[in-house]
């Protein structure tokens, strides 16, 4: 953008700004423009949308405590106050939006940013916190719907450190009412693993240096793996000391740590000073996108031009949009919806500290790690429903029922949910059997993917195998556009797509044969899962109590090892290897226990006789393929069906196929009759009754 330009626009916003209300709409009171760049993609257009434009802003609002969509944030009475006895606040607010919102779709994408990140590149196959070049639009996808970006902060800057373009907050310190700190015992945990570091950063600070106010803990292991180094065991105070009053140091080469190895995980209970207040990070949300989707202050860059919200947020941030609807969030201060659909993507039945006092809002319970301080917690489903084993009514649609402000949802998680942030709680009553999905709600497994899939297949620092690079980002992407269409224009979306009891595509994890994950040589197999049950909350860590444990089941393996229910990308479908959710640590890092949000690849053999002279069970690629074009077509009719199901974008399809016609992973042909024979079955056109995957747009069938 031209200097003229820049001085231009931000001479118009300042001006709107001098001459807005005291209070604008929403409770945002000021909307401060830090910078802009316009155009933006280092002008590129997309299309009929013409160019973008991106601004940094920050917002600073106010929230009523008396008000009851406010009066429920956790020590909200325990907040500043100014002059007119509001709670005041202020958020980064970042917007990549069309320099002519009139060629725009109307619809704000709202990202829901992960420690401060931004997360557009799941769409767009590009990211980064500054956008600024041509490269940087990638694919275009989300301009060329013509989307309005947004991303505000909600995570205080106290607890992520600001820098890198990161969307933050500031949010208030709760404090006594004589003015003095907030204390309370609170836990974090640390796993150095190849780390040759000896110290750790405490979450909040501590209260004070006095060892006997706290306490470490140390085990190595889980019952999956067994052994003495399962249990608990308390750390004497002569192996840890303060640093300071942020940093606690452990002298790990000290004599009582000599039977742990370098997975050993350490838990830190100790007492915390002044909490910030955590729920107004959740009321920024609310406030931000009411105002920039109904206010008409002339401060608003979005003023006229946002009809519908549709809410996306991975991993952290879709256990964000998980609690920002448990909590009520989805109805603004006017009583208007917030989101008319969201995407939790890739957290499981996990919920997040994000209204706790000193939350950690960063905590991913893992079977291993973090395993008794992440939140993960009945309400697990979106349906109000009472649980036999904690004894209470609840559901993540408790509040918004009560006040018709339900958003649609497109709950969509990888392989990896189904075992390290069970699911399977999301679809069940906890007790083993399915439940019908509310009608707003469709849950989707992206079969055999990792947490967050690898470029290639890679070896990790910790794992056994090498990494997943399976996608789900183009399944991710094209339900998100049937969950646009589904919210507002009232499309039916595609059916639910998770393992069920009912069809035997849910299943203990043990013994092996049921769950039918193949004896692969080389490989091995724990049946590992998260466990969750109601915990003992009257001291820290909470321990599970026993007898109330919740039933979890996992995804069914097909004789590859790959899971049989859920979206099945077409290289799943043809596939060239096994792809795991899961994965194992190996020595010496807490070995055979899970390896976090890693899964694995492992290639088949080529040949026949190659996987039976290695005694591989599952079948070769000559044998499935037979030549380079059976393989092809094979990868062709699967991407086709996938397009039809509305699982993946016709673009993404040709993509898919061309790296299949690229990756030259057989011959071209091949003398042998048999293998010939297998790859002309594969490339025979299907005639027109050969397709029954159309989805037929009518009810889930939850």
């Amino acid at each position: 953008m031209n200097l003229k330009r820049r001085q231009a626009i931000c001479a118009a916003l300042a001006a709107a700004l001098a001459l807005s209300a005291p209070v604008a709409e929403a409770r945002i009171t000021r909307l401060e423009i830090v910078a802009v760049q316009s155009p933006t993609f280092g002008g590129l257009a997309f299309g009929a949308v013409g160019q973008y434009e991106k601004i940094f802003a920050r917002a600073y609002g106010e929230v009523d405590p008396a008000d009851r969509r406010n009066a429920l944030i956790t020590d909200i009475n325990l907040a500043p106050r100014n002059g007119r006895g509001m709670v005041e606040y202020s958020v980064d607010v970042h917007l990549l939006k069309p320099i002519d919102l009139s060629k725009g779709n109307r619809r704000m994408f709202y990202d829901v940013v992960n420690r401060g990140n931004k997360g557009h590149g799941a769409f767009n196959d590009v990211g980064g916190n500054n956008p600024t070049t041509a490269a940087d639009a990638g694919n275009g996808l989300l301009m060329r719907h013509g989307y309005a970006m947004v991303f505000s902060g909600w995570e205080d800057e106290g607890l992520v450190p600001p820098g890198n373009n990161r969307a933050l907050a500031r949010l208030p310190i709760a404090r006594n009412p004589d003015g003095s700190s907030v204390v309370e015992h609170t836990i974090t945990e640390v796993i150095f693993d190849n780390s040759p570091g000896n110290t750790f950063a405490l979450t909040y600070r501590a209260a004070n240096l006095d060892q006997t106010q706290a306490k470490m803990l140390v085990h190595n292991h889980t019952i999956f793996v067994g052994g003495p180094l399962v249990e608990r065991v308390l750390v004497p105070a002569d192996v840890w000391s303060y640093v300071n009053d942020t940093t606690v140091r452990i002298n790990r080469t000290h004599p009582f740590l000599a039977p742990y190895d370098a997975g050993a995980a350490f838990e830190f209970v100790y007492p915390a000073k002044d909490p910030q207040i955590l729920g107004l990070g959740l009321a920024a949300t609310r406030d931000v996108i009411s105002f920039l989707r109904h206010s008409n202050s002339a401060d608003n860059p979005l003023r006229d031009g946002i009809k519908h919200v549709i809410g996306h947020g991975s991993s952290q941030s879709g256990r964000y949009l998980k609690g920002f609807t448990y909590w009520g969030f989805n109805e603004d201060e006017g009583g208007d919806k917030v989101f008319d659909g969201i995407q939790p993507k890739i957290s499981g039945a996990h919920a997040i500290a994000s209204n706790d006092r000193f939350g950690d809002t960063n905590a991913t319970g893992r079977s291993y790690q973090r395993h008794l301080s992440a939140k993960m917690e009945f309400p697990f489903t979106y349906e109000v429903r009472f649980d036999t084993l904690s004894r209470k009514t609840d559901g993540i649609f408790a509040r918004c029922e009560r006040t018709r402000t339900c958003p649609k949802v497109m709950h969509t998680d990888s392989g990896n949910e189904v075992y390290l942030k069970p699911q399977f709680l999301v679809t069940s009553d906890g007790r083993g059997h399915d439940i019908k999905l509310p009608d707003n709600v469709r849950v989707f497994l992206v079969s055999s993917t990792q947490h967050g899939p690898s470029n290639q297949p890679s070896p990790t620092g910790t794992c056994q195998q090498l990494s997943n690079p399976l996608p789900h980002d183009m399944a991710v992407r094209a339900l998100y556009l049937t969950l646009d269409d589904w919210a507002t224009r009232g499309r039916k979306p595609p059916k639910s797509q998770y393992p069920r009891v009912k069809d035997g595509t849910a299943v203990p994890s043990l013994p092996q044969r049921v769950q039918g994950f193949p004896e692969i040589p080389g490989v091995n197999y724990t049946g590992w899962y998260n466990p969750v049950a109601v915990k003992d909350t009257s001291s820290l860590p909470n321990m599970e109590i026993p007898g109330k444990f919740y039933t979890v089941l996992v995804a069914k393996a097909d004789d590859d090892g790959n899971d049989i229910a859920g979206v099945r990308h077409p290289n799943l479908q043809a596939p060239v290897a096994t792809h795991t959710g899961w994965a194992l640590r190996r020595a010496p890092f807490a070995e055979n226990e899970d390896c976090a949000l890693t899964g694995q690849y492992i290639a088949f053999k080529t040949t026949k006789a190659e996987r039976l002279a290695a005694g591989d069970p599952r079948l070769s690629l000559e044998e499935r393929y037979g030549t380079q074009a059976g393989y092809v077509c094979a990868v062709t009719a699967a991407a086709k069906s996938a397009v039809r199901k509305r699982h993946l974008l016709q673009e993404d399809a040709d993509t898919v196929i061309a790296e299949a016609a690229a990756s030259a992973i057989l011959p071209a042909t091949s003398t042998d009759r048999n293998t010939s024979a297998i790859a002309d079955r594969l490339c025979k056109p299907k005639g027109k009754h050969d397709h029954h995957d159309e989805d037929d747009d009518d009810d889930d069938d939850d």
